[in-house]
């Protein structure tokens, strides 16, 4: 019995695996746009910790933004990564890239309340939105000549790449000297320390590791909230795989949520810098 369990398992996260990378994206480049889903990360919701002040003085400078609202808990995962820059809130003049940006409303964001960006543009492999500043590219082999950028911004998709090796060496490739990558993800506890060891190896310094598990477990308890009401809402052939987004989106009640919950998985937030 306890083998059928595990072989059930097994297979069980088999497809949730598939269904992330094959169906999801293309199902969300679709639907998206009716439902008014704008970010597809777990969120964020910020703590007491020293580490969170920073961000929660920033966006209670920015105050009450009634578009956002909905929103708030994954602008709020968008600050935590940004926050870890020296220059946080401020990248006036910055040349930045975001990779893997889906639909691009957190480049709006980044342009809106931090910039005058001298440069800001996102890269995805499903490019959803006919924005200008959005281009078609693979992580692992970035469409970007060498030392193009200043800040690169990495957020909750590098677990889905097919080798972020790869990935960490591209970012290294096109940012200047003194540039900055800042990335949060969620992983394996085993895998962070492989992480950061493979930075450091390619030639990145490690300037920030901070573990924010208990911080993302109640942002998305925001998220997911305001997605199971989307999702009753959703077209009949999007419900048929109610089961699947629930587990993408780390609803309560699912494996994947208590995964995060009893930390079987944790969250990262890292900021290397290229010396």
């Amino acid at each position: 019995m306890n083998l059928l369990l595990h072989i059930f398992s097994l297979l069980g996260r088999l497809w949730l695996w598939f269904f992330d990378r094959f169906i999801m994206y293309p199902l969300m480049k679709i639907v998206a746009p009716k439902l008014g889903v704008r970010f597809m990360n777990l969120g964020y919701w910020p703590s007491d910790k020293p580490e969170d002040d920073k961000l929660r003085a920033f966006m209670e400078e920015v105050g009450h933004l009634e578009d956002y609202e909905p929103h708030k808990s994954h602008v709020y995962l968008y600050e935590k990564a940004m926050s870890m820059h020296p220059n946080y809130p401020d990248f006036e003049n910055l040349e930045i890239l975001e990779v893997s940006c889906g639909q691009g409303y957190s480049l709006e964001w980044i342009e809106n309340w931090h910039g005058p960006t001298k440069c800001l543009i996102g890269c995805d492999k499903v490019v959803t939105r006919n924005v200008n500043n959005i281009v078609y590219g693979d992580a692992t082999n970035l469409p970007f000549a060498d030392d193009s950028f200043d800040f690169i911004l990495n957020v909750e998709a590098a677990h889905l790449y097919s080798d972020f090796r790869k990935f960490f060496k591209e970012c290294f490739r096109v940012l200047r000297s003194g540039g900055v990558f800042c990335y949060v993800d969620v992983r394996y506890p085993r895998d962070v320390s492989v992480l950061n060891d493979t930075a450091k190896s390619i030639g990145f310094n490690t300037k920030h590791l901070e573990l924010c598990t208990a911080e993302v477990v109640e942002g998305l308890n925001h998220t997911a909230r305001k997605h199971d009401e989307l999702l009753e809402r959703a077209p009949l052939f999007v419900k048929m795989f109610k089961k699947s987004l629930r587990a993408t989106y780390c609803a309560p009640g699912t494996d994947a949520y208590e995964r995060l919950r009893t930390e079987q998985k944790i969250y990262a937030a890292v900021m290397w810098m290229k010396d």
